[in-house]
């Protein structure tokens, strides 16, 4: 089949960084999952284990926002919350977090192909992260990932809304048809990204948050592709 390429027009690549770039929710999600099994060997049911780290870290999010430092503050509280009623060592929370903190010490480990694909496009394209997070965080992601010096810009904010697209169209005087969002997120990269009449490129990622998950709003929106992952980027310029 022939790849529906993109445009030659196209002169700004937009990327977003987490479960794009490098994996990333992978391992909030490994390190929820040991912590609600720990509440269910102490004899809770799982679903009301689940719901209630589910309904702090909705509450968390909104008030403190994104990042490994909130995400840790919820293991935390929920742990605080539970434990007078089952009994968990402090020492099993404590080995979740440890391991947890390995990934955020030691990453961002890029997809396979992605700094290969970096490099090229960097040559024919001005590139961008967007990023949504506590900045400092963010920000020591892109540095460790060795992307930095092909982008032209770094975008990180504290949400990725419509607004946030809108501001960027506006402030740097871009015509939407020359940008192109490159993203595993409907809700975040891709939803926003057609709105504002830019080209996206769709990517899922299996461990995407699922306070990120959305369906795409166009489906069948001729300025939307589809990627099985990102080493198949080129094949679309």
């Amino acid at each position: 089949m022939a790849v529906h390429k993109l445009p030659s027009h196209i002169q700004h690549i937009i990327f977003d960084a987490d479960d794009t770039l490098w994996p990333n929710n992978y391992y909030f999600v490994e390190a929820t999952e040991n912590f609600i099994r720990l509440w269910v060997n102490a004899g809770m049911e799982e679903k009301a284990a689940r719901q209630t780290f589910l309904d702090f870290e909705k509450k968390a999010v909104a008030e403190r926002g994104y990042g490994s430092a909130n995400f840790i503050y919820i293991l935390q509280e929920v742990y605080r919350r539970l434990s007078p009623v089952y009994k968990v060592p402090r020492s099993s929370l404590d080995l979740i977090l440890q391991n947890f903190k390995k990934h955020r010490d030691n990453g961002p480990v890029l997809f396979p192909g992605v700094r290969q694909i970096i490099e090229t496009l960097h040559t024919t394209h001005a590139l961008y992260i967007l990023t949504k997070g506590r900045h400092e965080e963010q920000r020591e992601k892109i540095r460790r990932s060795g992307l930095e010096p092909f982008m032209k810009e770094l975008f990180i904010v504290p949400e990725k809304d419509v607004e946030v697209y809108a501001g960027l169209l506006t402030k740097h005087q871009w015509r939407p048809d020359t940008v192109c969002m490159v993203g595993n997120s409907p809700k975040s990269d891709i939803n926003p990204a057609l709105r504002f009449g830019m080209y996206a490129v769709y990517i899922p990622y299996e461990h995407t948050w699922h306070l990120d998950h959305d369906t795409i709003e166009q489906p069948d929106h001729p300025q939307l592709r589809y990627l099985e992952r990102i080493s198949e980027l080129p094949e679309l310029f």
